[in-house]
């Protein structure tokens, strides 16, 4: 290797480790100034800490209280802080240069064994610097193990970057800029003055949440860009953590994330337009020979090519085998049967041999007609009943827009005909059924015996409801986390809430397996768009209805939201003929799908049937 070569890798690490140990060295200082927070007494008591340790190797913390008890854990900041300025002397020997930083590395595995909290990306960010600058080390004479090493740094720069940005990009708080007055109105990473900047100007806070957004997206393009391109990436990177610094205090991200500059700065110059030979100076060395370098040859950016082609093709036939065994799968699990309706499969839980008004259910968000699984046992031997799924939720087929309000009646009407289910019905809607139940009554009163709303979703809720309105916007960032989970098939968690456990034998596990098919969120998404902009002000326009209703409460909707109540009474005044029933400890799912709240659905369902057939032979109920 030329000692060019060599000098400009070496450079690239010397600017890693000076400007890591300076934030680092600060980190050291503060943790010193501030070492009470580590005694006994204090917020990171090793009593506490190593309590967590033991469960995973018992005996475990106490044969490490000689390093982490107080006050001998102040040996790992004393050493981190030594090892920090050895790394900020301008005369240190690569060898000694390595010794420090896997010093740094070893320090800060330490200190974060012994405590886990207080830490945050850019104490991550600085283990991985010094890693990589003591790794470089190991190789004094290995050209493409150098430049593999400070391409993987530059390469952990833009991945931190991109996460950041596409985290962000899915939030619908930061698509809408109120992530940003949220942020800066805490005491922890708040500033009074921007908060009131952006609180009084929506459009600045939301200018400052897409700036954000697409700067972090961009910064890779840092490593192809023209020179002049990528130096402005590199300063805006740096503008935006020094503007951190000044307002949120991140001030050790502007060190441990800038130290990262040079390694990409360095890649660029291989892979960027400006490194072919027209716009060399002569007086510069030639690029280094190494793996950052290869792909600027045509034979192997072709091949690079048709690689990432064939990858992309792999990956996709693999995906594709995989829908093809998970629908297969789900057809093998389905607890109905499925009728086609608009040349689409509708998964129908039904019997239409009964006497009396068909009961017809319609699910809540994201739930398939199983949901009903404890209701439906326990209605009469005799009911005529259909709860059925929406397009793309559990077992069936996804349709294609509209899902409007007119869409959406007309598709259930088309069902019950296909079924063969006798009028009149009596519609059961539960949280956003609720809405298109009224949709479907408003296009045919002559059809409907009646109304039961489950802890439904009022038209005007999210315009009333302050709770509800501030609600929306996680609701949606769950539904496209959980879609993007699905998606990439990583399971939930044990501990994880999961509603649909709580279902008959028969009907649970299918049922969780089938809403971990990406197909559902995805429905669930474009169900969102539907319910706010079709399907409540469609049901608006039913202000009054000429037959009995029943209105079931959930205790625990009403604690969380107060308002609740109120809009609930709303849904049983639109009929003379009511009742209302706030059923205690129960809460917005499980008031369907737990087996003690069943009977109270039933019962509303029995009493509406009871005053329709009243009405209907002229008795006044």
């Amino acid at each position: 290797m030329h000692d060019e070569e060599r000098d400009a890798v070496d450079a690239v690490f010397r600017k890693v480790e000076l400007l890591t140990s300076i934030g680092q060295v600060i980190g050291s200082l503060e943790q010193r100034a501030t070492s009470a927070q580590f005694a006994d007494s204090g917020l990171f008591s090793w009593r506490v800490g190593k309590l967590r340790m033991s469960q995973a190797w018992p005996g475990a913390g106490d044969r490490l209280d000689k390093v982490f008890g107080y006050p001998n854990v102040m040996g790992l900041v004393h050493a981190r802080g030594l090892a920090g300025l050895g790394l900020l002397l301008p005369d240190a020997s690569r060898t000694r240069r390595g010794v420090l930083a896997a010093t740094m590395c070893a320090t800060a595995y330490g200190l974060q064994t012994r405590t886990r909290y207080g830490f945050d990306g850019s104490d991550h960010f600085a283990f991985v610097n010094y890693a990589c600058a003591a790794l470089e080390k190991a190789f004094p004479h290995d050209e493409r193990a150098r430049e593999a090493v400070v391409a993987f740094l530059a390469a952990q720069a833009c991945l931190s970057y991109v996460t950041s940005g596409a985290a962000k990009l899915i939030s619908p708080v930061w698509r809408d800029g109120s992530a940003i007055p949220r942020i800066f109105r805490t005491t922890t990473y708040g500033d009074s003055s921007f908060y009131r900047m952006v609180r009084d100007r929506p459009w600045l806070a939301k200018a400052v949440a897409w700036s954000t957004i697409a700067g972090e997206l961009a910064f890779p393009l840092a490593l192809v860009a023209p020179k002049p391109v990528a130096r402005g990436i590199l300063a805006a990177g740096a503008a935006f953590h020094l503007g951190n610094a000044r307002f949120m205090g991140l001030n050790r991200f502007v060190w441990s994330f800038g130290a990262t500059y040079p390694a990409v700065a360095h890649v660029s110059r291989a892979l960027g337009p400006d490194s072919g030979a027209a716009s060399r100076s002569p007086r510069r060395p030639a690029p280094l020979k190494s793996p950052v370098a290869a792909p600027t040859r045509p034979g192997v950016v072709r091949n690079a090519v048709l690689a990432g082609a064939g990858a992309a093709v792999l990956a996709g036939a693999t995906a594709h085998r995989a829908a093809v065994r998970r629908r297969a799968r789900m057809r093998a699990s389905v607890p109905g049967e499925l009728i086609r309706v608009y040349g689409h499969e509708v998964h129908a839980l039904a019997n239409t041999d009964g006497v009396g008004p068909t009961v017809v259910f319609e699910n809540g968000m994201a739930c398939p007609a199983t949901e009903w699984g404890w209701v439906l046992g326990k209605l009469g031997p005799g009911t005529s009943y259909v709860a059925y799924d929406r397009p793309g939720i559990g077992w069936s087929a996804a349709a294609p827009v509209p899902r409007d309000a007119d869409w959406s009646s007309a598709r259930l009407g088309a069902l019950l005909s296909a079924l063969g289910a006798r009028p009149p019905f009596l519609l059961v809607g539960h949280s956003v059924g609720g809405v298109l139940i009224r949709c479907f009554a408003r296009r045919h009163p002559e059809l409907v015996a009646g109304l039961v709303f489950v802890d439904s979703s009022h038209p005007d809720q999210l315009r009333r409801s302050t709770g509800q309105r501030k609600t929306l916007p996680w609701v949606r960032q769950q539904v496209t986390t959980s879609w993007l989970r699905a998606v990439a098939g990583v399971p939930r968690r044990s501990q994880e809430y999961r509603p649909f456990g709580s279902l008959p034998d028969d009907m649970a596990e299918a049922t969780e397996r089938c809403v971990e098919a990406p197909g559902t969120w995805w429905a669930t998404r474009q169900e969102m768009h539907h319910w706010q902009h079709s399907w409540s002000p469609d049901a608006a326009r039913l202000s009054a209805v000429s037959r009995p209703v029943a209105v079931l409460t959930a205790e625990e909707t009403v604690r969380a939201d107060p308002a609740h109540e109120g809009l609930q009474r709303e849904l049983a005044a639109l009929s003379t003929v009511s009742r209302h029933d706030i059923v205690p400890e129960a809460g917005h799912n499980a008031l369907v799908m737990a087996p003690e709240h069943a009977p109270a659905v039933v019962e509303g369902i029995e009493w509406v049937r009871a005053h329709a057939t009243g009405l209907a032979h002229g008795r006044p109920d």
